[in-house]
């Protein structure tokens, strides 16, 4: 990935208060995905305990925007679809994307969140729609 679109990304990163207010690190933002975690904090647990399913999804829309926005341009969501499989209650839970199809109006990324032991906890599929040229 070239410096300027790196710095692009960084800047969009620091400046993001959406993505800080929720513990959100982005890890590796690539063409072709991206990868992110949130280290588990009493913030991001529901009243049982768990991984609250907004944390997960947050991690995982944020990771799939990051991934469409690795080619330059700028995106919104537009739709997406999203199973919980698994509650986890501490440690540390990895979003990895990966585009499906790019094409100069839309990208669909696949997401899959892990738990620290590599287990599959959520998925989602992002569909989002591109705002520049």
């Amino acid at each position: 990935m070239s410096k300027e679109l790196m710095d692009m990304l960084k800047k969009s990163l620091d400046a993001n208060e959406f993505v800080k207010y929720n513990h959100i690190v982005m890890d590796d933002i690539e063409l072709d995905g991206a990868t992110a975690h949130i280290d588990i904090v009493p913030e991001t647990l529901n009243v049982l305990g768990v991984v609250h399913g907004g944390a997960h999804f947050t991690l995982a829309d944020t990771c799939a925007g990051y991934t469409a926005r690795a080619d330059g341009r700028q995106y919104v969501t537009q739709q997406s679809n999203y199973y919980f499989l698994k509650g986890t209650k501490s440690g540390r839970i990895t979003a990895k994307g990966h585009v499906i199809k790019r094409t100069r109006k839309f990208c669909i990324i696949d997401v899959d969140v892990t738990d620290e032991a590599g287990k599959l906890i959520s998925r989602g599929t992002f569909d989002y729609y591109c705002i520049s040229e």
